[in-house]
């Protein structure tokens, strides 16, 4: 693989500037490696050739005139439930069918108005659910890349490109990170609108970012925010970690482990790292989840499954079935309950500078399932910032992940806890397709 493909994010916009690299020859070797690879990995659903390299093109000559924008040049992957005008939004729902969309989501627009080149649509799962996509886990074949989040996450571990957006509504972002071995940012709830996304549960539904490490996740989110300082300042001294028992209760004992391993990592770098539990039953706050999410897919499905039954896959339609004998009742009152979890769980979060635990409860399974979302879900239903750190491998060489997790509207202050501890651990190779 050629080398400048691995470049940090950072660095592409700077050697455009400096007149080391042009958009359009980077742009085509990211297209070239994609083609070359991606028969076996299987994490794009279309790569729009000609308009990338056009686009490419366009960049080439705004840097020639002396404007080099923050994300100049660097090929992105979008999920394929979000709209990218001249392109179809076919979220692999065959009802969707393959008419282009008339216009960008908000967040592409927002990346083209950065300098980003939209190279095309990576897999999902059905409709962001559960029914797993073709794409393969880079690491191992046979087992999954995580959902409903996959192509992004692979194409991203695989080197096939170094930015890719992705959305999470109980896992689907910072699960299929952990299980391709990359950093999956999951920003507060809102962070970014929603415009020109297909919906999944309307009050649950999250924008996330993947990448390679830490820096180039915090600097994508930072430029996407328009903040006007693009580098996060480092921790003026290590942080405050409160290490989840429950979760480690939960994890599969090789996860367990590994956690406590980095744990003492971080004490011994100087992090004051204290066991604690959740204030509330973790088994309550996914049961809150659980009905939120089933009752609005509901009622975002009923004519659509009425209409077209055998288009669903058997994950999703059995949820919307469920989610439309959720009583109204019972909805409106796990939404009381979501706020009020989320104030405790608010008052919890605020005695450190992070939560520490696993991202999931094992490494990656079969390709049968998207993988287990308890440890991912209920920071989803509170809406607080969370992001996968890579953190090592299992004995069978599977990429394992640790969780941090912030209070709610504090993503850059987790972007910067991050930082510190990717510092710490020790760097995960590419994965054997890379």
């Amino acid at each position: 693989m050629d080398v400048t493909l691995q470049l940090p994010l950072r660095e592409i916009p700077a050697r455009i500037r400096q007149r080391q690299l042009s958009a359009r020859e980077f742009v085509r070797a990211t297209i070239e490696y994609i083609e070359r690879t991606d028969a076996h990995l299987q994490a794009w659903v279309e790569i729009d050739r000609d308009g990338a390299l056009r686009e490419a093109e366009r960049l080439d000559l705004l840097a020639a005139r002396g404007t080099v924008l923050p994300l100049h040049g660097v090929p992105v992957g979008l999920k394929d439930v979000i709209d990218v005008a001249g392109l179809p939004t076919r979220a692999a729902f065959a009802p969707l069918g393959d008419r282009p969309a008339q216009a960008d989501a908000a967040i592409v627009a927002r990346l083209r108005e950065l300098g980003a080149v939209v190279l095309g649509k990576t897999h999902t799962t059905q409709l962001a659910f559960a029914d797993p996509a073709p794409t393969r886990n880079p690491w191992v074949p046979d087992r999954t890349p995580g959902g409903s989040s996959s192509g992004s996450a692979a194409a991203v571990a695989a080197r096939q490109v170094p930015l890719a957006i992705g959305t999470q509504t109980a896992g689907s972002v910072v699960r299929p990170a952990a299980y391709c071995g990359v950093v999956g940012f999951k920003p507060s709830l809102g962070w970014f609108p929603l415009d020109g996304v297909v919906p999944l549960a309307w009050s649950l539904d999250h924008l996330g970012l993947f990448a390679r490490s830490v820096e180039d996740v915090a600097y994508a989110y930072v430029a996407l925010r328009a903040h006007q300082r693009l580098e996060l300042p480092l921790l003026s001294e290590p942080p405050r970690l409160l290490l989840l028992v429950d979760f480690l209760e939960l994890a599969e004992s090789e996860v367990a482990e590994h956690l406590q391993d980095v744990a003492r990592r971080f004490r011994e770098a100087g992090a004051r790292v204290e066991e604690r539990r959740l204030p509330v039953d973790v088994q309550q706050l996914l049961a809150v989840h659980h009905v939120i999410m089933f009752g609005e897919m509901g009622a975002l499905h009923q004519q659509a499954l009425e209409r077209s039954p055998d288009a669903y896959g058997p994950r999703l339609r059995a949820a919307v079935e469920v989610g439309q004998i959720v009583p109204t009742g019972a909805l409106l009152h796990a939404r009381r309950l979501r706020r009020r979890l989320a104030a405790l769980l608010e008052d919890f979060l605020a005695q450190a500078d992070a939560a520490l635990l696993p991202t999931a409860s094992g490494p990656a399974p079969d390709r049968s399932t998207t993988g287990d979302r308890r440890f991912q879900a209920v920071w989803t239903l509170l809406g607080t910032p969370a992001i996968s750190v890579p953190s090592g491998l299992t004995r069978d060489g599977l990429p394992l992940a640790l969780q941090l997790v912030g209070r709610y509207g504090h993503d850059r202050r987790l972007l910067n806890v991050a930082a510190w501890a990717e510092r710490i651990l020790p760097a995960l190779p590419p994965p054997p397709l890379a």
